[in-house]
């Protein structure tokens, strides 16, 4: 499933800016298909791609700017603080309504990849070492 296109992600002001932006804007959405043909949940790399896009907001924001409901927000959310790649401060409900948070990448969007790329790597490891045990077995059937 590749990401779909995310062009409300943030616009960009004035010539060099604009091209600047839509290049930038490009690379991370080739990034993103990237990641989620190597299993990422889609969730997640579409929240950190609009988080490096558009900077600090809201889960709202990323539920219309990422088209994903409230829990798939919470839930790639909750898997990008375990990384520590994602902080989250509490914004001051005005009235009634519950408080909101806003989220932050915390690294730049490289070095999330990394990140990523390095749990890919781990669960690669993983499956080999089942893979050879379950053939070690099979082998002595």
């Amino acid at each position: 499933m590749r990401l779909r296109d995310m062009n409300e992600m943030g616009a960009i002001d004035s010539g060099s800016q604009r091209d600047h932006g839509e290049n930038e804007r490009t690379q991370a959405i080739l990034l993103a298909d990237a990641l989620i043909e190597l299993g990422t949940p889609v969730s997640l790399v579409r929240v950190m791609v609009c988080l490096h896009l558009n900077g600090e907001t809201t889960s709202k924001n990323l539920q219309q700017s990422c088209e994903l409901r409230q829990p798939e927000i919470s839930t790639a959310i909750k898997r990008l603080v375990e990384l520590s790649l994602v902080e989250t401060k509490r914004s001051g409900s005005e009235g009634r309504g519950r408080p909101s948070h806003i989220y932050t990448l915390c690294e730049p969007l490289a070095t999330c990849v990394g990140v990523l790329l390095n749990d890919a790597e781990k669960q690669i490891i993983t499956l080999q070492r089942g893979i050879e045990n379950v053939q070690r077995i099979t082998r002595s059937l």
